[in-house]
């Protein structure tokens, strides 16, 4: 199997947010908020409008791709797993995610 990811010129959030290089400007409030609006917004079709949802367990600056114009993609679905169908519970008491991102 081949799974193919499309190219994100900007890098990760992450990139974007610490160890800025001196000759790089740092993300603008109205970015940043652009930005976190658009990953809610991938969380919500994840959650909401996915059949059946999926429950992405890790969110994290390093995750979220930026592509032109800083448009945001969540990626690494590896922790990710499908939500609850009917009945059935969401509720897990297996500790998941990365090292101070568990949310």
């Amino acid at each position: 199997r081949l799974l193919v990811y499309e190219f994100m010129p900007l890098g990760s959030l992450e990139d974007h947010l610490h160890d800025v290089p001196p000759d790089r400007k740092p993300l603008d409030w109205n970015m940043r908020m652009k930005i976190a609006a658009g990953a809610a917004k991938g969380l919500e079709y994840l959650h909401d409008k996915a059949n059946p949802p999926v429950i992405y367990r890790d969110f994290k600056s390093s995750n979220i791709l930026l592509g032109e114009g800083y448009f945001p993609k969540l990626s690494d679905f590896g922790l990710a797993k499908l939500g609850p169908v009917g009945d059935k519970t969401h509720v897990s008491t297996r500790v998941m995610g990365t090292y101070g991102y568990c949310a």
